[in-house]
């Protein structure tokens, strides 16, 4: 009983954290020094309560109401902070650093750009245009529109690990638009020129170069998945996806999820994760029927019961020298990249 009083006081104590980005927190320090290696296997816990988000729900809806929507990013990064607080590993507690300020003020810029956007091109309709000119307009609107999604991708990553830490020590994602552009360019390219059956091996590259661009502190995560692993699940998943009418698809991406993250490594230590089609499917009719049959009112409990299932199907096998983790340089990014995701609906 002791024990998880002392747990909900940590996580309590998070959430009342200053927002800003260099805040650190010492006893996350004290315990890296009393437990320097860790050895073995250890599961990832969500320890989130309904009760509480719903609290965290109340007050976010009459902010926004009271506020015409404006208080929204500030909304996101409580809620984002209850979420990380309540997440740890061998007791160590995940933070979320990020803040309504910047988030604001990302939005802002995200606005501008998609403002300016529909403005050229609504410019140009008005122009009476021939019908060859519109079509050339329509194509590179639709290219800018996926080139703001590219962004919104590697711009809501790059944001959401600056301000993530586990143990006082941040993560970080170094991967930029240029090279997203020409990995998806060139894969959707053979795609094409295949038929699609380069899509399990583009579907690996991107795995491998959105995991080997992150990194934990000054060390950084590995990748050793194979494109012909992949190309196996992926032709059985949609062969049985056509004869089930689609139910099948949450078996094939399950299986998926859990290639990728068996093939993921951080130093000694492997990712694995237990994820299976038939308990995802269960969890996400449950969440659904949970939001349904309450009107809303029970998307809390909802909420907190699919985290709880997602995390905990993570585990981590090995071993950690936390002594050898040090924290990098610091290289913050803007939040803009966080505004377009909440337009294009792109969440990490």
């Amino acid at each position: 009983m002791l024990a998880e009083k002392n747990k909900k006081f940590l996580r309590d104590n998070k959430l009342k954290k200053s927002d800003s980005v260099g805040g650190e927190n010492l006893s996350e320090r004290v315990s890296v020094a009393e437990e320097p290696i860790l050895e073995g296997v250890w599961k990832i816990k969500f320890e989130g309560k309904g009760s509480e988000l719903f609290g965290i729900f109340i007050d976010n809806f009459f902010l926004n109401l009271f506020t015409l929507g404006i208080y929204y990013p500030w909304a996101k990064a409580k809620k984002n902070r209850y979420f990380y607080s309540s997440t740890c590993i061998n007791n160590g507690y995940f933070q979320f650093h990020g803040n309504g300020k910047e988030m604001f003020f990302g939005l802002i810029k995200a606005l501008v750009v998609l403002f300016f956007l529909n403005f050229i091109y609504e410019a140009f309709i008005f122009g009476k245009a021939m019908d060859w000119k519109l079509l050339i307009g329509g194509i590179f609107y639709f290219l800018f529109f996926w080139l703001l999604i590219v962004i919104a991708s590697i711009g809501t990553k790059r944001y959401r690990m600056s301000r993530t830490s586990w143990r006082g020590i941040r993560f970080r994602f170094e991967g930029t638009f240029k090279e997203i552009t020409i990995l998806i360019a060139k894969g959707w390219l053979i795609n094409i020129l295949t038929l699609g059956l380069y899509y399990p091996y583009y579907l690996n590259q991107f795995q491998s170069y959105w995991t080997s661009r992150s990194s934990f502190g000054n060390i950084d995560f590995n990748y050793d998945g194979q494109g012909k692993d992949v190309f196996q699940i992926w032709i059985k998943g949609i062969l049985f996806s056509i004869i089930t009418f689609g139910i099948y698809l949450f078996w094939l991406k399950a299986n998926l999820h859990r290639y990728f993250w068996k093939h993921t490594m951080y130093s000694d230590t492997r990712i694995v994760s237990n994820l299976y089609g038939g308990i995802w499917l269960k969890e996400s009719l449950i969440y659904i029927l949970q939001v349904i049959f309450t009107f809303g009112f029970g998307m809390a409990w909802a909420e907190v019961r699919y985290k709880k299932f997602y995390l905990e199907t993570f585990r981590l096998e090995g071993k950690i020298n936390l002594t050898e983790i040090k924290q990098s340089e610091a290289r913050w990014t803007g939040a803009t990249g966080e505004g377009m995701a909440d337009f294009f609906d792109v969440e990490m």
